[in-house]
């Protein structure tokens, strides 16, 4: 494959293609690094269509560019032959967090931590206006501080526009069924449940409506999403409320979801404290303002280029001297003696040699502070056993391994049969084990989208019309698989 000639830039592989552009790797040669050079492919028509959404794109990375969850664009142009629009972005090393996970799914800790960067990155996109419409694990890219970095805005558009859209390019395994039915062209409540499918692909392997060994084929997915009840990742370490908030992400109607990627972001990390993981924080610009800065205190703020000339002081005058940055000259003395660093304002050396022998009492010195230490140190150690521990330190008397998170008792699922009788329809389950006190059920109705828990072994639903109802068994951490049953 041919890659186009890029002044300032040498090329070194290619590393991928998409729908419409290249992905090559270029050596850049100054300042030099690696970067990912997108190009559009010599077989694609550049319609204006085409060229104003590599415009968007590039301007919506752009606007984006300081975000840590966002893959950064560096430049664009065009090429010299073809007039070919391309991209310079950060490089990235592949595998995309899609193949990273096919074939070992994140453990729910990292899963959760991704799912908040992520969310922070598109929160921050929201508010800027701009909707990703193509959130999916292969446009999350890794960087090589294995952190996730969203990419791909290709098809990205702006909220007040993208109604106005003539047609939309859509990822269907993660696209919500507003996006397939034609009734939306995109929202954040669209990017929210696309956000919330890439967390359950990052949990299982695959997106949520995909069947293994199965028909995955468009229309197969599309009639899953649009009718199909959102599954449970079936994971046993997967948290129950986990479950519950990826399970509202995919609700069929938008305002069932959560109802913003900063509100999602919240509920992960509530997740996060109570499963008692390390705490994630939310990268969004404006949420957190740095309340130790005063206005007029930031560098630059009183008008100037930033470069000071001075002391400077609470009103805005010069700033401290030590703030300063000044050449200081430097003594090189004989590697076999010590090292000195001379004064601003050097004194004159004692022509006969003085210096030289001031060092020596130096050294005697330096070596009884040695020996004071060491004799310090042995005492501390040696014969520091009578004194009290310090009360803020615990010291473990019995391993502290933890225990299994989950045990692994519920692996079956329920047996769910349904009758329609004169008062609605009534669905009733047998437990795959003996009930315990504490154990409960969860259903989800698909025609209302409605969730619910109850102890009892029974719900009448009360319809005319047809309805599915899945139900799975709850105990503490542990769910069973979900058993499904529609009555027409």
């Amino acid at each position: 494959m041919s890659a186009p000639v890029i002044p300032g830039f040498a090329f070194v592989e290619h590393l991928g293609s998409g729908g419409f552009a290249d992905v090559f790797l270029y050596e850049q040669q100054w300042p030099r690094q690696r970067v990912a050079v997108k190009v559009v492919r010599p077989d694609v028509p550049l319609t204006d269509r085409e060229k104003y959404l590599f415009t968007a794109e590039a301007n919506a990375m752009a606007r984006l560019a300081d975000h840590p969850y966002i893959v950064s664009v560096i430049t664009a142009g065009v090429t010299a032959e073809g007039g070919r629009p391309f991209l310079v972005m950060r490089y990235c090393p592949p595998p995309d967090l899609g193949v990273r996970v096919r074939a070992n799914p994140m453990a729910p800790v990292d899963a959760v931590s991704t799912g908040i960067k992520l969310a922070s990155a598109i929160e921050t996109a929201h508010r800027s206006g701009i909707l990703h419409r193509d959130i999916k694990p292969s446009n999350v890219l890794v960087t090589t501080y294995h952190e996730p970095a969203l990419t791909d805005f290709g098809i990205a558009g702006h909220m007040a526009d993208v109604e106005g859209d003539n047609d939309v390019r859509i990822s269907y395994p993660w696209s919500p069924p507003e996006l397939l039915d034609g009734r939306s062209n995109g929202s954040v409540a669209s990017d929210v449940y696309s956000l919330g499918a890439t967390i359950w692909h990052l949990l299982v392997g695959r997106s949520p409506f995909s069947i293994p060994s199965g028909d995955n084929s468009t229309r197969a997915l599309s009639a899953r999403i649009l009718h199909a009840a959102p599954p449970a990742t079936q994971r046993p370490d997967v948290p129950p409320a986990l479950d519950r908030l990826l399970q509202q992400c995919l609700a069929k109607r938008p305002e069932h979801r959560p109802a913003s990627a900063l509100e999602l972001a919240r509920a992960l990390q509530r997740i996060e404290s109570a499963a008692g993981w390390a705490r994630t924080a939310v990268a969004v610009e404006g949420d957190r303002p740095d309340a130790s800065v005063g206005v007029g205190e930031a560098p630059g703020a009183s008008g100037s280029s930033g470069h000071a000339s001075g002391p400077s002081g609470p009103s805005g005058s010069p700033g401290p001297a030590e703030d300063a940055t000044a050449m200081k000259p430097v003594t090189v003395i004989s590697a076999s003696g010590p090292r000195r660093i001379a004064a601003q304002d050097p004194s004159p050396l004692d022509p006969d040699g003085e210096e030289e022998r001031a060092g020596v009492p130096g050294l005697v010195w330096a070596g009884v502070g040695v020996a004071v230490l060491a004799l310090l140190v042995g005492f501390l150690v040696l014969g520091g056993n009578d004194r009290e521990e310090d009360p803020g330190v615990v010291v473990p008397t019995e391993s502290q391994t933890p225990a299994d998170v989950v045990p692994d008792v519920l692996t079956e699922a329920v047996a769910l049969t349904g009758s329609r009788t004169p008062r609605g329809v009534l669905f009733e389950w047998r437990p795959p084990v003996p009930v315990e006190n504490g154990d409960s059920f969860s259903w989800h109705r698909d025609d209302t989208d409605e969730y619910g828990s109850t102890s009892r072994r029974r719900l009448l639903v009360r319809t005319d019309d047809p309805v599915c109802l899945d139900v799975r068994m709850t105990r503490g951490s542990d769910n069973s698989p979900s058993a499904s049953q529609c009555v027409s």
